[in-house]
C-alpha cells in the first residue's frame, strides 16, 4: 500500500473531520480529555508533546489547553489546513507540520510524550514509527497510543460515522485489508514490537478511555498502549 494513497484518503476527509471535532467541543467528552491530559502532565519530565496524526487539531488544542508546549504532525496537508484554522480561532499556538509517521524528522531526545489516538491501524510500516518514536522521546519519556484492532472489523457509514459517504467508508476498509498491522492480533502485536525496541513499563489497557470518557467499562472501546523509554 502506498502512503500516497492513504494521504489522498485522509485529504478527502479533511472538511468533515474537522466538522465532526467542533461539534465535539460542546460535548461532555471535551471536558473529560482535557482533565485526562491535564492529570497525565505531572507524571511527565517536562511539557513537550508530538502528537502524530492530528488531523484537524482537536487533541492538539486540548493538550495546548492542559499546558503542554504542542507540535502536532499530520501525514494530510489539507488535515494540516484545518487544524490550523482552528487553533488561530482559539487563539492557540501549535506548531504544525506536514509529515510521515514513518519519517519523523526530530532530533532525538526531544519530546517528554509522543501521543496518538486512531493513527496507527493506518500504517504500512507501524515498526518504524515506534523505533522513530522511542528515538525522539528523551529518556523517562512516554508513548501513549490509542487504537483498535481494527483488522478484525468493517467499516461502515453507521454507527458513529454516519458523515461519512459509503465510498469513504470502503476505501477504508481497502486500505487495512493491504496493511500487515491488520493480520496481527492487537494490541499484542504493538506490545512485543515496543518492548523488543528497548521501550519499558510497556502495557496496554482495554477500558481507560471508557474510564476518561465516563462509560461503561463493559462497553467495547480503543485500548490504550503506553510505553517508556529509559
Amino acid at each position: 500500500m502506498e502512503i500516497k494513497y492513504i494521504e489522498n484518503y485522509w485529504d478527502k476527509q479533511a472538511t468533515i473531520w474537522r466538522e465532526e471535532k467542533e461539534d465535539a467541543w460542546d460535548l461532555p467528552e471535551t471536558k473529560y480529555w482535557l482533565q485526562y491530559f491535564k492529570q497525565l502532565l505531572p507524571t511527565l519530565s517536562g511539557k513537550k508533546v508530538l502528537e502524530v496524526g492530528t488531523a484537524s487539531g482537536y487533541f492538539a488544542n486540548l493538550l495546548s489547553l492542559a499546558g503542554y508546549q504542542v507540535t502536532a504532525v499530520d501525514l494530510s496537508s489539507k488535515m494540516i489546513e484545518e487544524a490550523k484554522e482552528v487553533s488561530q480561532k482559539l487563539k492557540l499556538s501549535i506548531d504544525y507540520q506536514v509529515m510521515d509517521a514513518q519519517n519523523l524528522d526530530f532530533e532525538s531526545n526531544t519530546f517528554d510524550l509522543v501521543f496518538t489516538r486512531l493513527m496507527t491501524w493506518t500504517l504500512p510500516d507501524v515498526n518504524k514509527f515506534y523505533q522513530l518514536s522511542y528515538n525522539i522521546l528523551k529518556p523517562q519519556g512516554k508513548l501513549i497510543n490509542f487504537d483498535g484492532d481494527m483488522g478484525k472489523i468493517q467499516f461502515s457509514s453507521e454507527e458513529g460515522h454516519e458523515r461519512y459517504p459509503s465510498e469513504i467508508m470502503e476505501e477504508a476498509n481497502k486500505i487495512k485489508a493491504n496493511l500487515e498491522i491488520s493480520k496481527n492480533d492487537r494490541p499484542t502485536y504493538d506490545l512485543e514490537l515496543l518492548k523488543k525496541i528497548g521501550f519499558i513499563n510497556v502495557v496496554s489497557d482495554n477500558k481507560i478511555q471508557n474510564e476518561i470518557l465516563h462509560k461503561d467499562i463493559s462497553e467495547k472501546t480503543l485500548f490504550q498502549i503506553s510505553a517508556q523509554k529509559p
